[in-house]
This record gives structure tokens, sequence and C-alpha cells, in this order.
């Protein structure tokens, strides 16, 4: 099963942390939206793609990595679609299952908004996604059950993502839901604890994020 990363243009606060968990995950592609090039570079890490208007790469950059013949893939900057949908529909061309997007979070809250709402079209299209940060990974569940790995102790949110969530089941958790159904506008998800190494998230109808604090 193909997997891939997708580097955005969020805030970065270790990319040591990043990069190991890059190497570790080894992606069949590493593709880049417009500034997300950047991180890449100060990674000392070579892509497989670049895509966007380019606007927000430094050109140096731009020309280095071309040196090293990395596939660009360049659109204007007045588009219909963001850089990140378009890397998406790539990844959706290369016959990739699952995608990590990282550097998603921080910066403009209407980009990280965004990105976490991507989370729900990607999975609607076929793929499973994934967003990793230093302090964060976030997965989505809709209308079926999800496993969350982890630690003893680690911190996860269970947030419904578009609308009420009906008929959520959170197990191992230190704080279990049976089938209940969880209001879009109350916070009951917030702050549960893991007591296994694996966790489970499951809801019957709707969508939900779950947010483990790493």
């Amino acid at each position: 099963m193909k997997k891939a990363c997708i580097i955005l243009n969020g805030k970065s606060e270790n990319y040591n942390n990043i990069k190991e968990i890059l190497a570790k995950n080894k992606y069949d592609y590493i593709i880049c939206a417009d500034g997300g090039a950047n991180h890449i570079y100060n990674m000392d890490i070579v892509p497989d793609y670049i895509i966007g208007d380019l606007d927000s790469v430094d050109s140096s950059i731009v020309n280095y990595y071309k040196n090293l013949n990395v596939k660009f893939e360049r659109f204007p900057s007045k588009k219909n679609e963001t850089d990140t949908e378009l890397c998406i529909y790539l990844a959706k061309n290369l016959k990739v299952k699952e995608i990590d997007f990282y550097f998603a979070l921080g910066g403009r809250i209407d980009h990280t908004i965004a990105n976490i709402n991507l989370l729900y079209f990607v999975k609607s299209i076929g793929m499973i996604p994934t967003i990793i940060s230093e302090k964060e990974i976030i997965q989505i569940a809709i209308n079926e059950e999800i496993e969350i790995k982890g630690n003893i102790g680690d911190t996860v949110s269970v947030i419904p993502l578009s609308g009420d969530a009906k008929g959520v089941t959170l197990t191992n958790f230190e704080y279990p839901l049976e089938e209940y159904d969880m209001k879009f506008y109350l916070p009951l998800g917030i702050s549960n604890v893991m007591l296994e190494n694996k966790c489970r998230v499951k809801v019957n109808e709707g969508s939900l994020i779950a947010i483990r604090n790493i």
C-alpha cells in the first residue's frame, strides 16, 4: 500500500523531531505544497514533487531542487484549488492510500482549520489521512472504528467534525463511552487518557477527529 507525505507551510518548532518521524515512516512519495519546500530544504531532504505557484519558496531553493531533478508542477496564483488540494489530487493519481500531512498546524488559524477539514475530503475520496506535528497526531473517523496507537497516559481529545456524531464508543480510555451521541457544540471528548497502548474510537454515524498529544 503506497504511502505519501505532504509538506505544508505551517510553523515548526523542531526540525529534528519531524525529520526523524519522516525517516521512520519510509514514504513512497514526498510532496511539497509550495512553501513546504522551505521546510524540506531545512531538513536536508530531497522531495519527489514540489507543487504550487511557488510564491512562497525561496528562489535559491527552487534552483537547488531543479538541479536535483525534483519534479515541479507550477500553477497560477489565482486558482480555485489550494496548493494542498493540488497535492492531494497528485497523491490520488499516484494511487496512494495513506497521506500524512506535516506543518499543517500553526501560523494562520484559517489555514489550520482548512487543513483539519481537508482530512474529511481525503477520507471521502478513498485515502487515509493523518496530520503529524511535533506535539499532535490527528486522525479522522467517518462512520467507522479506528485504532489510536500511543502510550499509556497519552492525552486524546475526540471532537465531532461535521455536525453531531451518533453512536460514539471509546474503548480503553479513562473516560469510556458506549453508543453515545456527541453534540457538535459541546466539548465532551476533550482530554481523555489512554489506558492501553492501543485504543479504539468508533462512530456509527458522523465524523470525529481524534487528537493525540505527544
